[in-house]
């Protein structure tokens, strides 16, 4: 079974109408966050990351105020592959955060809704520039 066929990642692309990127200029403008579900080998905490990844859309948007649209994404293999090669210390399965198709920051593995929460008021503070540190 492909990491894409588990119910709750293809819920993503068929129930909340997330594309499937093959590259990062597919990303749509604005913010967009990417789920890389760990295609090589699947993890348990996938299933977890897509079950939330729609929450946390929600909660990135209320900290944008429709300042900059914000939307979601799943990898594809070949993406996922390349952003791992070229990210440092990016375990999967993981959260990326792109801004106008630029890797902004990542997020590793499952984590606490709390760690997600003071994440994003940085990462979408309109007045600091958040660096591309990933959270372990």
């Amino acid at each position: 079974m492909s990491v894409l066929e588990l119910p709750l990642v293809q819920g993503l692309t068929t129930r909340h109408g997330m594309p499937v990127l093959h590259m990062l200029e597919q990303a749509q403008a604005g913010y967009v966050l990417l789920l890389l579900p760990s295609h090589a080998r699947i993890h348990l905490e996938t299933p977890d990351l897509a079950a939330i990844l729609p929450d946390l859309l929600r909660l990135g948007a209320t900290h944008l105020q429709g300042a900059q649209p914000l939307s979601g994404a799943v990898a594809d293999a070949a993406l996922e592959a390349e952003l791992v090669r070229n990210e440092s210390d990016l375990s999967l399965p993981a959260l990326v955060l792109l801004e106008n198709g630029q890797v902004k920051a990542s997020i590793s593995r499952m984590r606490d809704w709390e760690t997600y929460v003071s994440r994003f008021e940085v990462l979408f503070a309109p007045s600091t520039a958040a660096g591309r540190e990933p959270v372990a």
